[in-house]
């Protein structure tokens, strides 16, 4: 008879998790991902104005650090409880160069041996993959998240 109960009760208790975890609907999770994902935003912000910002007229084209953006959808638009952030299409090549450097090739298409092959123009900063890896920022990002994730448990009346 005990052991039925203690069964009962780890059936229970695997139910009320999975309730709060993975069958959380795609509303909620969409609310938690996009306190991570702003948090995010604010910090590549603020890296691309410490280390890739120059004061000048931009004009209508802002700069790099006044271009990231972030969307609480999937890359393809798709609602699906993901966020994320990044640049818009006009800026993301740039940052493709910036984030992984540039070096002329060493060959040409028809096999013909460059003057200066394998010359780098520009040297690659990863500014972007530090920062995912910065503890920080991880840091940061969780505990936003975790408090958009206990408002909602406080909203189901779950503690």
């Amino acid at each position: 008879m005990a052991e039925q109960s203690f069964e009962a009760f780890f059936e229970d208790f695997v139910k009320q998790a999975e309730d709060l975890t993975i069958n959380l609907p795609v509303e909620d999770k969409a609310k938690v991902t996009k306190a991570g994902a702003e948090v995010f935003q604010k910090e590549l912000e603020a890296e691309y104005k410490a280390n890739h910002y120059w004061e000048r007229e931009t004009g209508k084209d802002p700069h790099l650090a006044d271009s990231v953006i972030m969307q609480n959808t999937n890359v393809d638009g798709i609602k699906d409880g993901t966020s994320t952030v990044g640049f818009p299409e006009n800026k993301a090549y740039i940052v493709n160069f910036i984030e992984n450097g540039t070096k002329f090739p060493m060959y040409s298409r028809k096999g013909r041996k460059y003057k200066h092959p394998g010359q780098v123009a520009v040297t690659a900063d990863h500014a972007i993959a530090d920062l995912w890896d910065n503890p920080n920022v991880k840091t940061k990002m969780l505990k936003a998240e975790a408090k958009a994730y206990n408002k909602i448990l406080e909203k189901k009346g779950d503690n």
